[in-house]
């Protein structure tokens, strides 16, 4: 499959080039003390990478998630005692491959969604995400359906890295760039008294991933104003630097 996932990788970045200026662009501000080959380095791998997640989106079953202790043990335990688990992440990794945590966990999970403009496509992506009892929450009223189940336990999955707008972001330092992050998980956890944290994702061979956990709060009514967003920037910020070429540059987050 190297041998598909570095042709496909040429074909989408350096022939269609593929929002190639964006991810330069992106890259070089990310990374200011990186010379041209190291960025070139990541230039590549991204849409190697990009290459791979698209195989891996097309064929769900080929992907295998595998859970570390620490998780599985404790988000049963959350459960158990009826608290609400807001987990944060990024478009890092295969975070599609998160559709499958409902299957390994034997919990009930949602996720926000929001519905794409192309219906085709907004179909496609409706029924890849929930095929294995992922449940999408409309992201226009997910905090009005998460306020709602208050009196029933519930796990979830917030994508929070996209630029916000000033008005309703974070005003932060993220990769070496001033940044918005959004704040809207945050201000639901504290309504909940959530449980939260970071689900860090590792590619650990061909279409393996390792899902961790790393708390960021056990009970978001006690943690500061901010507190929740900027730990999970520098989470989300960490994982980027280990491994540049599985985040998403091609995204124009800084407008």
């Amino acid at each position: 499959m190297n041998k598909l996932y570095n042709f496909g990788g040429f074909l989408i970045g350096s022939i269609l080039r593929y929002r190639s200026a964006v991810v330069i662009q992106n890259l070089a501000r990310s990374f200011p003390l990186s010379n041209y080959n190291e960025l070139s380095q990541h230039h590549q791998r991204f849409y190697r990478n990009m290459c791979r997640l698209l195989v891996e989106l097309l064929l769900p079953s080929r992907p295998e998630l595998i859970l570390s202790a620490e998780l599985y043990r404790t988000l049963h335990q959350q459960y158990q005692e009826q608290r609400q688990v807001i987990l944060l992440l990024g478009h890092y990794g295969n975070w599609e491959i998160l559709g499958k945590l409902p299957l390994q966990l034997g919990l009930p999970i949602q996720s926000l969604y929001k519905p794409q403009k192309n219906r085709w496509v907004d179909r496609f992506l409706r029924k890849r995400r929930g095929q294995y009892g992922l449940h999408l929450l409309p992201a226009q009223r997910a905090a009005k359906l998460l306020l709602e189940q208050t009196a029933s336990p519930s796990i979830t999955l917030f994508i929070a890295d996209q630029f916000p707008g000033q008005a309703n972001g974070l005003a932060i330092d993220f990769l070496k760039q001033p940044s918005y992050m959004f704040m809207g998980p945050e201000r639901i956890a504290k309504r909940l008294d959530a449980y939260v944290a970071y689900v860090d994702l590792q590619a650990i061979g061909d279409h393996k991933w390792r899902a961790h956990l790393q708390p960021i709060c056990h009970h978001a009514t006690d943690s500061p104003d901010g507190h929740i967003t900027t730990a999970y920037t520098r989470k989300l910020e960490k994982s980027i630097q280990q491994d540049p070429s599985w985040w998403l540059w091609s995204h124009k987050r800084w407008k």
